[in-house]
């Protein structure tokens, strides 16, 4: 992270970076696992950073959110009982409430200072957090898992980039105690980083849950507030069901209530570039 006058940076893989000029900064911390800043940007609402890196920006977040939820979510005949990891300024939860065959929300975030943010200065993402559906548990999402099964419909890992507090949800340990909490016809979506990146991380997370999930698919988004503006998302099937809609009628409801997702997106976003299906293809 590299403040010059008035700008925010974020440096990546010392190659490449994002740049937004500051009006105010609004919030700085150190919790017990990162530092936690939030900012005013002359364009794009408010940023949320998480030692140095941009979490969110208000402009846009919906990208982001739609994509890790509405696709699982239906692609499930009957998601009742979602787990949400991580997820602390409330967006995916947010997302989530907009199903009407969901009972219960249990999120797991392992740093309260990031939801206690939220709620305070990201008011149209954190809306849900007090939701009576929601239960929220400030916790490590390892420690959650484990040793624990058939207990949910879908499982969303809204996870940070795999360094830091979020280091341990993209390991395999971690995948097989999904795969395990899952019921049987159970479905998981994880945010799987940029195709870009130097360091491989889409083939290396695809290979890990590729080794556990019977089927692994991956899609992607715009995201033009995270390093290089492409992401990538993995949908991981327990049962082998394919990410197709099986709920039209709540679709369309959802449809009409989202800034991106719609249902031609819903399978769109499964048509790979040849240069990202080959990261794929390399992990098997």
């Amino acid at each position: 992270m590299i403040y010059e006058m008035d700008w925010f940076k974020e440096i990546t893989e010392n190659a490449t970076g994002v740049l937004y000029r500051i009006t105010k900064k609004l919030h700085e911390s150190q919790s017990q696992y990162q530092k936690v800043e939030m900012f005013e940007t002359a364009a794009f609402g408010k940023l949320l950073a998480l030692d140095g890196a941009v979490m969110l920006t208000e402009a846009h977040e919906f990208i982001y959110h739609d994509m890790l939820v509405h696709i699982p979510m239906l692609s499930h005949p009957e998601p009742k009982r979602v787990l949400i990891v991580g997820g602390g300024d409330g967006g995916t939860a947010r997302e989530v409430l907009k199903h009407r065959t969901v009972e219960t929300v249990d999120m797991v975030e392992i740093d309260v200072e990031v939801v206690e943010v939220s709620k305070r200065y990201l008011a149209d993402l954190a809306c849900k957090l007090d939701d009576p559906k929601l239960n929220l548990y400030i916790q490590d999402a390892i420690e959650f898992v484990h040793d624990k099964e058939d207990i949910y419909d879908v499982v969303l890992v809204d996870s940070t980039d795999p360094i830091g507090p979020g280091e341990g949800l993209f390991n395999r340990s971690f995948y097989r105690d999904v795969f395990n909490i899952l019921k049987p016809d159970g479905i998981v979506a994880v945010q799987s980083e940029s195709p870009f990146l130097l360091g491989r991380e889409v083939p290396q997370i695809f290979t890990k849950l590729q080794s556990v999930f019977p089927l692994t698919r991956l899609y992607w988004a715009p995201m033009p507030c995270y390093p290089y503006g492409t992401w990538t998302f993995t949908y991981c099937s327990k049962s082998g069901m394919e990410p197709i809609i099986r709920r039209t009628d709540e679709a369309e409801e959802i449809e009409d209530e989202c800034k991106y997702y719609n249902r031609k997106i819903h399978q769109a976003s499964f048509v790979l570039p040849n240069f990202i299906r080959k990261l794929t293809e390399g992990a098997n």
